[in-house]
């Protein structure tokens, strides 16, 4: 059983209109994809990590990671990196201890 780990999820998607596949040459088939990491323990998420990248274009399945992507699929996955926000869950393990704190701390008061 893994007590400690980190996982992925995806963030936001995009289909642009802007990009020309370099390998078919088609346009507005490149999907860019944004994933988060955060870090878990007992799966419970407790810290995000931070975004990567990946493309693929519907018409011919050609695939980019972010170190060998285009230029202009790169162009286009910084905007859609800038658009994409760490969902509050990712937190969740902080949230709640830090919520039996103050019931801890206000308990005593009450």
């Amino acid at each position: 059983m893994v007590l400690v780990g980190k996982k992925y999820s995806k963030l936001k998607s995009e289909t642009s209109s802007d990009v020309v596949c370099p390998n078919c040459k088609s346009a507005n088939t490149t999907k860019v994809l944004i994933f988060g990491t955060y870090k878990h323990l007992i799966h419970i998420p407790f810290l995000s990590g931070k975004k990567s990248g990946h493309s693929i274009c519907k018409n011919c399945n050609q695939e980019y990671d972010l170190k060998n992507m285009p230029n202009s699929i790169k162009l286009a996955y910084y905007e859609l990196k800038e658009t994409a926000k760490n969902p509050i869950w990712f937190y969740a393990g902080l949230i709640g201890i830090k919520t039996l704190v103050l019931i801890k701390i206000f308990s005593k008061y009450f």
